[in-house]
């Protein structure tokens, strides 16, 4: 739905010529509604002179093109040449151009481009361009690694703060050590890895050492405090890999790493425990591979823990009390994501009572109730299955759950039920794609073994 202010502003910018002409006239709190109105219509030399005059302190692209009361639709996903082309242009003729109308305040721009060479040709400039680009996050989704190792170095590392590698970009253990050994990041605070950048179980001599070069290497990092290795296979290595670091973690993803006890027990145990703001386990069988070093965990960094989730954990209802028991000291958890647990609507009830007391709590993420599945559905429920469930029950059970939140006095928590999992809003990344990703994988592996077994007959 379009604000009236919005369908003017669209009747503004349609004509280029007049908008162009009277821009000086413009207040500057409406260049973002123009800019949005300007991106939407393709309009590139709107969009140019919006740009070129800015007068606002920021310009963030990710927030001009996002949810706004005036156009609730997210722009930022839709890439554009001919406005991406503009923006930069703008940008350039804003620092050449001594006769802006406006005086100058921007301080800071931020550009989502998913254009690779666009991305280059920018940073290529840095050095002889009055506007200097500084990479302080940068974000790496679906590029060859030969164009990921190019690119990184343009971005100068040595002040980068966040550096994400999505799984897409097929970066493996020995291409990881390659980048730590060739690229230091002496400032890097946050690290995303790719699915599968580690899997121990074809571990050689060899993978042994690197690991630990790479455990070193991240020591070296004296200011990291968040790591993701989602999807990674790790048994048993977590220790090599982060008691090299000198510096606790805030933030730890570990999802779907295959763990065992001694990672847990690790884990529990280390100096990250105490520290730990965000934590997510999911996909391990917690109540039956490691229920006590779990709530060891648990117990060490309740005084600080602000997101916990817990996924396809094989949480069940006689999980419940121990559950409760070992959040009941997690006064500052502000986000619960649990869902894909086989969790009965009984069950459920009783933990969102729990969960009213929680004081700063703000997000939970439940599972559908068991019993709203057929009988003999098994857990973890396939991509398949998990929208064949009862929705009039599961509505009448929601209903419900939100019932105890309102009768506590907590409107202010949002419950909900994603039925594939978290996603990544920044390129949408599903379990499908990251299932498709594994398939991928999978066929190549099969491929390369039908290719030698010819060879061989």
């Amino acid at each position: 739905m379009k604000s009236l202010r919005f369908l003017s502003a669209e009747a503004f910018v349609s004509n280029e010529e007049f908008a162009r002409k009277s821009l000086s006239a413009v207040a500057h709190n409406l260049f973002p509604l123009l800019f949005k109105a300007s991106y939407l219509l393709e309009q590139g030399e709107v969009i140019h002179d919006l740009v070129e005059n800015w007068p606002l302190v920021d310009f963030n692209m990710g927030k001009l093109l996002g949810a706004t009361v005036d156009y609730q639709e997210d722009l930022s996903h839709r890439t554009c040449s001919v406005c991406l082309e503009s923006c930069l242009t703008g940008l350039r003729d804003y620092v050449l151009n001594n006769f802006s109308p406006y005086r100058k305040r921007l301080k800071v721009v931020d550009l989502t481009e998913r254009n690779y060479e666009l991305v280059v040709e920018a940073l290529l400039k840095k050095c002889c361009c009055p506007l200097k680009i500084c990479c302080v996050a940068f974000r790496s989704d679906n590029l060859t690694l030969q164009k990921f190792f190019y690119i990184i170095k343009l971005t100068d590392p040595s002040l980068l703060r966040k550096l994400e590698i999505v799984h897409n970009v097929r970066l493996e253990m020995e291409h990881l050590e390659i980048l730590f050994n060739s690229i230091h990041f002496p400032l890097l605070m946050s690290l995303t890895l790719p699915a599968r950048t580690f899997n121990v179980q074809r571990f050689t001599a060899t993978d042994e050492q690197m690991l630990t070069n790479i455990g070193e290497k991240l020591g070296e990092m004296t200011h990291l405090t968040e790591l993701c290795m989602s999807f990674s296979i790790l048994t048993g290595r977590i220790q090599k890999l982060l008691s090299p670091l000198k510096t606790p973690l805030k933030m730890l993803d570990v999802s779907n790493c295959s763990l065992n006890h001694a990672d847990m027990a690790y884990l529990a145990n280390s100096f990250h425990a105490n520290h730990l703001e965000a934590l997510d386990l999911s996909g391990h069988d917690i109540p039956e591979l490691y229920p006590s070093t779990f709530f060891k965990l648990l117990s060490h960094s309740s005084s600080v823990l602000r997101s916990l989730t817990l996924e396809d954990c094989n949480i069940q209802d006689t999980h419940v009390n121990m559950l409760i028991l070992g959040l009941s000291p997690c006064q500052k958890l502000h986000e619960f994501k649990f869902v894909g647990n086989p969790l009965s609507s009984q069950a459920l009830k009783h933990l969102f009572t729990f969960l009213c007391e929680l004081p700063m709590l703000k997000n939970v993420e439940f599972p559908v109730p068991r019993d709203c599945y057929p009988i003999g559905i098994t857990y973890p429920i396939d991509d398949a299955s998990v929208c064949r469930f009862d929705h009039q029950k599961y509505e009448s059970i929601a209903e419900d759950l939100n019932l105890i939140l309102l009768q506590a006095n907590r409107e202010d928590v949002k419950a909900s039920t994603p039925l594939f999992g978290s996603y990544d809003a920044a390129v949408q990344e599903t379990n499908n794609e990251l299932g498709a990703y594994l398939i991928k994988s999978f066929k190549e592996t099969l491929e390369k073994f039908t290719t030698s077994f010819n060879k061989m007959s």
